[in-house]
This record gives structure tokens, C-alpha cells and sequence, in this order.
């Protein structure tokens, strides 16, 4: 019976327990917490885009790089637009949205979407269907004299 109690005092969960105390182990991960920088987050966006669409995003991406100043996230992925943080966003579920197919808007759209027809988006990059401009091709009655 002692033989399996000595295999678990060395396993690999007591390992573990001994080389990070549990004081440091809060240090190390609010400072783990602090890298997800925006590097992350653009690989975390780009990552849940559908394998058609990894262009796009990228192209997403950059258009909001050059407009940093006036719109960026923060390391909690929450929306900053013209230095206001919009609590309880998320720029991944944002930036997804434009490319994906769904009626349901995520928290923050609104503001999101007024910045991006102010800094007139390319309609080219856009392909949820439900935010596209419908378009009425109407041609002129034959029976009606104009």
C-alpha cells in the first residue's frame, strides 16, 4: 500500500505544486494575463475565420491598424473607439461578425458599425449577408407612360 502513495508524492501534480508557490503563482499569472498583447488577438481573430475568408481578416485587420488612433482594443479585447473603452465587447466577435452569416449582433455593433461607414469600410470586405445594402434593380413598366 505505500508503494502507490510514494507514486503519487512524485507525480507530476506535486511537481508542479513545488516549483510555483502560492504566492508567485498569482504574480505569474497576472503576468501571463498582461502578454495577451495585440499580437494574440489578431491571431485569435484570424484563427476563427473560416479558411476562405484568412485574407479578408487580414485585410480587416490592417484597416483598422490605420486607424489606431481611433479605434483599437484593449488586452481584454473590449473596444476603444475615439478613446472611449464600450464595456462587455469583444473585438474577436466583432471583427467575425462582418465575415459571418448571423442576424444576432454582438454587444458594441452599433458603435462599431457607425465607424466603420464614418471611415468608409470597403463593401468588398463585408460578407454577412444580413449587413449588406439591399439593392433594388427595378425597371420601368411597359403599361405606364413616363
Amino acid at each position: 500500500m505505500q508503494e502507490p502513495q510514494r507514486e503519487f508524492e512524485n507525480s507530476n501534480a506535486e511537481d508542479l505544486k513545488s516549483v510555483i508557490p502560492n504566492d508567485d503563482s498569482k504574480e505569474a499569472l497576472g503576468f501571463i494575463k498582461q502578454e495577451t498583447n495585440a499580437e494574440n488577438i489578431e491571431q485569435e481573430i484570424e484563427k476563427t475565420a473560416r479558411k476562405k475568408y484568412k485574407t479578408i481578416m487580414k485585410e480587416i485587420i490592417l484597416f483598422i491598424q490605420k486607424h489606431r488612433e481611433e479605434i483599437y482594443w484593449t488586452p481584454e479585447k473590449e473596444l476603444i473607439v475615439n478613446g472611449k473603452i464600450i464595456r462587455n465587447t469583444n473585438v474577436v466577435h466583432l471583427i467575425t461578425h462582418l465575415v459571418r452569416d448571423r442576424k444576432i449582433k454582438p454587444f458594441g455593433f452599433e458603435s462599431f458599425d457607425e465607424f466603420l461607414k464614418r471611415k468608409n469600410f470597403p463593401s468588398s470586405l463585408l460578407k454577412n449577408k444580413y449587413l449588406k445594402t439591399k439593392t433594388l434593380y427595378a425597371k420601368p413598366l411597359s403599361w405606364i407612360e413616363y
